[in-house]
């Protein structure tokens, strides 16, 4: 297949269901490949809502690539395992040997992100700071509110003839103004 430059194409039930199939040559070895039949293939446009064009201010593109940039690292196949079928041997183990095992646990409710270039921003500071050490989110800094115009002040009201009598202090009230009292004399 390989001197000739030609491929096979086959039928292949796995599953249960009829897969199309490619059988070529990849050095010394033949490789599968499933592919579609033709009523399996869709326009996106027509299945999907597609954005248009989107544009992103460069500042953002720049955050994406340094993204990127923070959280690559060398390919450790090692690194990876096959988790789920770990649990599931587990699982055969437990059940085999008559031990008690446990359902896993429901999935955590989603998060609400509130503001995603934050977010983005704490993420790419995480992976500078050290790949793999967690460390506490960095504080962004908080816009400042404008500041508020103040109202013209009024004119003092004319004052009546009956004074009114001091208001009562609370007892909080007067625990306060001796502890300023104290603090003004200790300065």
């Amino acid at each position: 297949m390989a001197e000739a430059g030609k491929a096979g194409i086959a039928t292949l039930v796995m599953h249960g269901k009829q897969h199309l199939t490619a059988l070529r040559a990849d050095g010394n070895v033949l490789v599968l490949e499933t592919l579609y039949f033709a009523d399996e293939i869709r326009d996106p446009k027509a299945e999907l809502d597609v954005p248009g064009r989107v544009r992103s201010r460069p500042q953002e593109l720049k955050m994406a690539v340094s993204l990127v940039e923070s959280m690559s690292d060398e390919w450790r196949p090692s690194r990876y395992r096959d988790t789920y079928t770990d649990r599931v041997n587990e699982l055969i183990k437990a059940k085999r040997s008559g031990g008690e095992f446990q359902p896993s646990e429901a999935a955590p409710e989603p998060t609400d992100v509130v503001d995603l270039l934050a977010v983005l921003r704490r993420s790419v500071g995480d992976a500078r700071s050290g790949r793999g050490t967690r460390k506490a989110p960095a504080k962004t800094a908080a816009k400042k509110a404008p500041a508020k115009k103040t109202a013209a002040k009024k004119a003092p009201a004319k004052k009546t003839a009956a004074k009114k009598a001091p208001a009562k202090k609370t007892p909080a009230k007067k625990a306060a103004s001796k502890k300023a009292a104290s603090r003004r004399k200790a300065s």
